[in-house]
């Protein structure tokens, strides 16, 4: 009997991309303040995946198409906006945790049946 352990791949990437997008909201809420600076947030799961399967770790994040708002001197960093993207990534890496944890449990009781 083989056992996949596809699906611990999958949390662990899903865990890593909750944690490049908490690091893209981080450097926007850093520069709240400064001029011209335009929010970053990281691409979607699906192309996450991709550009990590061919080793592109600089497309993870990018400039963020549609900003919440733009302030005079250019910033398009909206603070509230910030904390709505942090709490969505913060429930995608406890999602993630959750699954990985579950597999493991599965794994250990199979194995403790051998």
């Amino acid at each position: 009997m083989t056992i996949s352990l596809d699906i611990l791949r999958l949390a662990q990437s899903f865990a890593a991309h909750a944690a490049t997008r908490q690091h893209a909201i981080s450097q926007n809420i850093a520069n709240a303040d400064t001029p011209g600076y335009k929010t970053r947030d990281g691409v979607s799961f699906s192309e996450f995946m991709e550009f990590s399967e061919r080793g592109q770790p600089e497309a993870l994040i990018r400039l963020d198409s549609r900003p919440a708002t733009t302030s005079p001197n250019g910033n398009t960093v909206s603070l509230e906006h910030e904390m709505m993207r942090a709490t969505e990534a913060r429930q995608s890496h406890e999602l993630a945790l959750g699954v990985y944890s579950t597999a493991r449990d599965i794994l250990r009781a199979v194995i403790a049946k051998r």
